[in-house]
Order: C-alpha cells, then structure tokens, then sequence
C-alpha cells in the first residue's frame, strides 16, 4: 500500500482504489466525531462482532462480505446506498481528525484488501449518515475485529 499522507487528494485516490465514490469529505455529521466513533472500536474492553482469523486463505474476501453484511444488518449503509468513513492514517492529522469522507459503494469494492497497511489489515471506521450506527474495522494480533456499534 501507498504511505499515507494525509492530503484530500491521497485520500480521494486511496478511496476510489478501495471502490469508493467520494460524494463529500469535511466535517460532516456534527452529531459523532470521527474520534467518537473510533473510541468503541479501539478500547481496551471492545468486543469484536465478528472476528476473523488472520489465518483464513480467503480473509480478504470475508473480510468484505462480513462487513458488508453487518453494514446493511445495523443500517450503516443508509437506503441510498450512502455512508461516511474515517480510515486510519487519513483523517486523524490536528486539522483532519474530525473529519469524514462521504461514500458510496461502486460495482468492484474492497475495503478489506485496501484500507489499511496491508490486504486483510483493515483499519477504518464508518457510520450511518446520522451518526447513530458504527462499524468499525480493526485488525488484531490474531484476529481482524468488525465492532458494531448503535448510540
């Protein structure tokens, strides 16, 4: 994977490696920040959704279907097919950190093979448009995490 660097520009081409329509990117939902939806994904005492051993010869493409299951499942993904994500190393610079990218899934999506440091170490968090759902993305020592969570 490419170094982060943070810019608008990076993130946009990262996005649409990933499959990703970047509809909007700012300070979209005044109601969760960025920060606020990583904090359950991340904690000490978080407890995994789904967890998916590192092990597992098709983790990428399970990686995907798990999330995009869940997504629809705790209406991440609004009926517009829209929603708003954070990924790690984009984002989270002092002026970033609050900030969102609005998405939409394209035909060829693959979150899970892109949106981290290397294919099947996912790190990223999305939620609904109105900030009352989270799923978040998160890769363990033996595990990745997908952690669902409502307000």
């Amino acid at each position: 994977m490419t170094p982060v660097t943070g810019s608008e520009s990076d993130l946009r081409a990262l996005c649409r490696r990933a499959g990703l329509d970047v509809l909007a990117h700012g300070n979209l939902n005044e109601s969760r920040t960025a920060a606020d939806a990583w904090r359950p994904v991340i904690a000490g005492h978080a407890v995994p959704t789904v967890a998916i051993r590192h092990d597992r010869p098709d983790l990428v493409a399970e990686l995907n279907r798990q999330w995009h299951r869940l997504a629809i499942e705790r209406s991440v993904i609004g009926p517009d097919g829209e929603f708003l994500i954070n990924i790690a190393g984009h984002g989270c610079r002092p002026v970033w950190c609050d900030h969102w990218t609005q998405v939409r899934l394209t035909g060829l999506w693959d979150l899970a093979g892109v949106l981290g440091p290397r294919p099947g170490e996912p790190e990223f968090v999305t939620i609904s448009l109105d900030g009352d759902n989270v799923l978040g993305a998160t890769t363990e020592e033996y595990d990745v995490w997908l952690i669902a969570v409502h307000r």
